[in-house]
């Protein structure tokens, strides 16, 4: 349950080892869920590593409770602070986070804030929110969404709500304060965020940091092998980062 009072449903994967020392939290993107075949696959992949990992669905998506209408980066956070704390319910050591898309930029404003984030991995994330929305809509239709307090969004209400965070978090400056090390994952022809955005990320992380641009790869890595290199990018960053000696059980 978050701290408004919305009960997040997730998928828990405990590997068959005991130990379980480390954990991930898996993000999804607006749209998606925690059923996206990218957070399956991770889930299983990082349990047969000895990886404890929870996939959720964010407040508003999924089968958790809220409206999408409702959904905004600001709530997110606040969900994936609750995503945390359970975690941390399980004497976890370290626990990592990876983040798609919006909820790579979720993932980001949360580790700015949480000191305890062991690892980090944002894929297609979007430090600059509000372009992704001036390439959808006119001007005019941005104001009259403002006036409005709504707007159809792919023939689904979305409230001001949304707008209105998006034009007041500023995810760069808050990446600065990220001292974990973190690995930028993006596709070079990601048509939805642009990948300059991704080299933008990595020049403001101060930690420990990789760059890993994939070529060729859409936002939603539609295709087979790009998803496949995706995916062990992925785990060998959290093995890396997570499990005690960073090998493969």
């Amino acid at each position: 349950m978050n701290c408004r009072g919305e009960t997040l449903k997730g998928v828990l994967h405990l590997p068959a080892r005991a130990g379980r020392g480390s954990a991930a939290i898996l993000c999804h993107g607006m749209e998606s869920n925690k059923e996206s075949e990218k957070l399956v696959a991770l889930s299983r992949s990082l349990s047969e590593r000895g990886i404890v990992s929870l996939r959720f669905d964010f407040s508003c998506a999924g089968e958790s409770s809220g409206r999408f209408e409702e959904i905004t980066y600001s709530g997110e956070v606040e969900d994936l602070k609750a995503a945390f704390q359970f975690m941390l319910r399980y004497h976890i050591q370290k626990i990592g986070i990876l983040g798609s898309s919006m909820g790579g930029s979720v993932a980001l404003l949360f580790a700015a804030q949480e000191k305890r984030v062991a690892a980090l991995v944002t894929v297609a994330a979007p430090v600059h929110p509000q372009k992704i929305i001036q390439g959808l809509l006119t001007q005019k239709e941005i104001q009259g969404w403002h006036r409005n307090g709504f707007i159809d969004f792919h023939g689904r209400r979305m409230s001001a709500a949304l707008l209105v965070d998006v034009e007041k978090i500023d995810i760069l400056k808050a990446v600065e304060k990220i001292s974990c090390p973190v690995l930028v994952v993006h596709g070079d022809a990601d048509g939805t965020v642009s990948v300059e955005e991704a080299h933008e990320l990595y020049a403001h992380l101060t930690g420990p940091k990789r760059l890993c641009i994939l070529k060729g790869a859409d936002h939603r890595l539609s295709n087979p092998s790009l998803l496949d290199q995706a995916l062990r990018e992925s785990l060998d960053w959290m093995g890396q980062h997570l499990l005690q000696d960073g090998a493969t059980p």
